[in-house]
């Protein structure tokens, strides 16, 4: 199972919006799992649970995107 890098996420500024496979519209993220992948993102104002295979891009704060897969840890 791949895990997912929190030094990297964590170095990037927040909060992160997120754009799905498919979708137009961006949502704000609540948190992630970095063991599972699983993220929660804020559905006005309700809380829906997605998975991370399922995310296009997060933009940073500074308005930068980020590939779902730079995301992950390195594997050597």
């Amino acid at each position: 199972m791949d895990k997912l890098d929190l030094n990297y996420i964590n170095s990037l500024p927040q909060p992160f919006l997120v754009r799905f496979l498919g979708d137009k519209t961006e949502w704000p993220l609540y948190d992630i799992d970095v063991e599972t992948g699983l993220l929660r993102i804020d559905v006005i104002g309700k809380l829906q649970i997605k998975h991370i295979g399922e995310v296009s891009f997060f933009i940073d704060d500074d308005g930068n995107q980020h590939d779902s897969d730079s995301f992950y840890l390195m594997q050597c």
